[in-house]
């Protein structure tokens, strides 16, 4: 049977957004802000898609506002820390589909090169037919896991009607550790998202990252609270 979206535990704070200092200038919730949630549904009624879900309910593109991902889409992020630029994070849509679960699944590879160190990781995304999007797959460092397989569950990457205070987990599976986001801050263009990591038994383990996405564009900033880096767009093409 589906399951149910729901937030995680502690939702009312988890977030993955980015403050980009002068150009977005997020810190906590930087004034992006709503001081209350929009007239939306939000996640209300999501289920999370089974193991086997029906192609009918699902499109070949994904065009929501918020995560638009046409193909060839590209995006460079300059990334900052201390005070100096120390890398940057490239992202491009991968040309064709993944089938994932009998789901043509859309894949974004990201490199990130922070201090000369660099990795890879491709994550695959399905829309289904009221707009949200979500998380099928991610292969990382020759490690990957599929929706659907070995007791791996689809997450929620992106609501088609994003309402402030909204949490939900973005993949569950097992043996690895898992997240929880929040939207925390919004506008009519504008939407902060914070991501809590836990531990593979799923205790918190403290909000790690702040996301932040423009309408229509996508992913703009992001923020690594552990790390001590900021990352903000700086380039894109196709979308």
């Amino acid at each position: 049977m589906p399951r149910d979206v729901r937030r995680p535990r502690a939702a009312v704070a988890v977030a993955a957004g980015l403050a980009a200092a002068g150009v977005l200038g997020l810190s906590g919730c930087a004034g992006i802000g709503q001081p209350a949630p929009y007239d939306s549904p939000g996640i209300n009624g999501l289920v999370i898609p089974t193991p086997t879900p029906d192609p009918s309910d699902f499109t070949d593109a994904v065009d929501n506002p918020w995560l638009p991902l046409a193909v060839d889409a590209t995006w460079r992020y300059d990334v900052t820390g201390a005070g100096r630029t120390i890398g940057t994070i490239d992202a491009e849509v991968v040309d064709g589909t993944t089938d994932v679960a009998g789901l043509s699944a859309t894949a974004v590879l990201t490199r990130t090169t922070i201090e000369d160190r660099t990795s890879a990781v491709t994550r695959f995304y399905a829309q289904d037919v009221t707009g949200n999007v979500w998380l099928v797959g991610e292969d990382l460092d020759g490690i990957g896991w599929r929706a659907g397989t070995d007791g791996a569950e689809a997450g929620l990457a992106m609501p088609a009607d994003p309402r402030l205070g909204d949490g939900w987990r973005p993949y569950v599976v097992p043996g690895l550790p898992g997240a929880g986001t929040t939207i925390d801050d919004q506008s009519a263009s504008m939407l902060q998202t914070s991501e809590t990591g836990t531990g593979v038994d799923g205790d918190e383990a403290g909000t790690t990252t702040r996301n932040v996405y423009e309408r229509g564009v996508g992913l703009v900033g992001v923020e690594d609270l552990d790390a001590g880096w900021t990352a903000r767009l700086v380039g894109q093409s196709g979308s």
